[in-house]
């Protein structure tokens, strides 16, 4: 009903109009007496008719000014979700930020206890595969990076370059089963050498079976491989196995560095120490 009066309305209108136009004619056009009768009688013809028009044209207008408020209630709502996705894109990304920072800060934290050339870089990139540990910074020969620089984090060693480019380097990581890093066991000083596992994980191999290792163990680099600085944590000792390899024992290693979560590292310029290296204390 509300829809055809809208439609309608010029209509209607026209012809309420046209009826007081009429009955104003009726009125002015003869006696006083007979244009009242006829005015009377036409507004008792017409009125019963305004009165709904004039309800339902007063419905109407209340009905489309509520649409009006519908549809601006609900353009402000879209906007005020449009500007809370934004506000919580600026907060994620402050936290990202934020968490970057951190990470810088202990990275130059670490890099004041170096003596030597090194410099920062980003993990750009990390090999698809399960078959090789590798990943790819954003620094290269352009910035001094040579093969068989070590890559360093302050909890430990990441790994070596292994090829390198103007500008990128790739790294193997000491988890890759064709890494080897010279180590010593912090605690007794046995020595041995930590290769990668298929797996991804670590050991220590070549160790003396009369070489006293335990569960717990701290696992550190000797600095005799030319590549690494003497005494960087590598990882603790998790498991230690005498059976089956001749002279030697085997002990399985948790890294210390999380491989998997590498964003920025430290990449050595030539030889570098390290002064007092902080070591977490055995549990």
């Amino acid at each position: 009903m509300i829809e055809f009066l809208r439609r309608n309305r010029v209509l209607i209108a026209s012809g309420f109009f046209l009826a007081l136009a009429v009955s104003l004619i009726l009125r002015t056009g003869g006696g006083h007496e007979r244009s009242d009768r006829l005015g009377r009688l036409l507004l008792e013809l017409i009125s019963p008719l305004q009165r709904p028009v004039a309800v339902l044209t007063r419905g109407a207008g209340r009905t489309e000014s509520a649409m009006r408020d519908v549809f601006r209630t609900r353009r402000k709502l879209t906007e005020a979700r449009a500007r809370l996705r934004h506000l919580e894109e600026q907060v994620g990304h402050v936290d990202e930020v934020t968490m970057e920072n951190e990470r810088l800060r202990g990275l130059l934290a670490f890099r004041s206890t170096m003596k030597g050339d090194v410099v920062g870089a980003r993990v750009i990139a990390r090999d698809p595969s399960s078959l090789a540990q590798t990943l790819v910074i954003d620094r290269g020969e352009a910035d001094g990076i040579r093969k068989g620089a070590a890559v360093l984090m302050p909890l430990g060693i990441v790994g070596h370059v292994f090829l390198t480019s103007a500008h990128a380097a790739r790294v193997l990581l000491i988890t890759d089963h064709n890494s080897g890093v010279d180590a010593i066991v912090q605690r007794t000083r046995a020595r041995g050498i930590v290769e990668g596992a298929i797996d991804g994980g670590c050991g220590l191999k070549f160790v003396k079976r009369t070489e006293d290792i335990k569960v717990g163990d701290v696992v550190v680099t000797s600095g005799m491989d030319g590549i690494f600085p003497k005494g960087r944590q590598i990882g603790r000792v998790t498991a230690v196995d005498k059976r089956g390899h001749g002279l030697f024992q085997y002990a399985d290693l948790t890294t210390s560095v999380d491989m998997t979560d590498l964003e920025e590292v430290l990449v050595t310029r030539g030889t570098v120490e390290v002064d007092t290296p902080p070591f977490p204390p055995e549990p």
